[in-house]
């Protein structure tokens, strides 16, 4: 069995962090926000099976398309933005303006970088992306914590650019 470690011997993986999404495109820097949790990063082959005729123990796999799952973005209600404006246009007013996107998975401190904030460990971008869904988590009045909001977005593809 390998003794060869994922990590480096002296690193220490990083346990602060945050997703910063950044939208392509002049003036839509206003745009830019903050994220604590993202999912989604999922892409799949479709490939059906198609078996020959008369062949009983053995069925072809061919790729057929690409599917993407969808980006779900989590993070605290924050005061109405530029963001929740794309959001509400196409979710109430049915006004989609789709943009190209950035995600970076940003530390918010990095030996690396000698401990300058916001140094990106990947990027991702992704083309076409709309809102299809947000939501607010459940309110408690007796609850001391933190209200969630989560933007549901659709996107023709992604890749990791960085």
């Amino acid at each position: 069995m390998d003794s060869t470690s994922f990590f480096k011997q002296g690193d220490i993986p990083l346990n602060v962090f945050y997703f910063e999404v950044v939208f392509l495109g002049k003036g839509n820097e206003k745009m830019k926000s903050i994220f604590q949790e993202v999912s989604g990063l999922k892409v799949t082959v479709e490939n059906p099976e198609k078996r020959e005729g008369g062949d009983n123990f053995f069925a072809h796999q061919l790729p057929k398309s690409i599917n993407y799952e969808n980006l779900v973005l989590k993070r605290c209600l924050t005061k109405s933005t530029e963001l929740e404006k794309w959001c509400r246009d196409a979710i109430e007013n049915f006004e989609f303006k789709p943009f190209d996107i950035n995600l970076r998975l940003v530390s918010s401190k990095s030996e690396a970088n000698e401990g300058v904030a916001n140094f990106p460990l990947a990027v991702w971008s992704f083309e076409q992306v709309f809102p299809i869904s947000w939501e607010l988590a459940a309110i408690g009045s007796e609850k001391n914590e933190f209200t969630i909001e989560t933007l549901t977005l659709k996107y023709r593809k992604f890749t990791k650019t960085f």
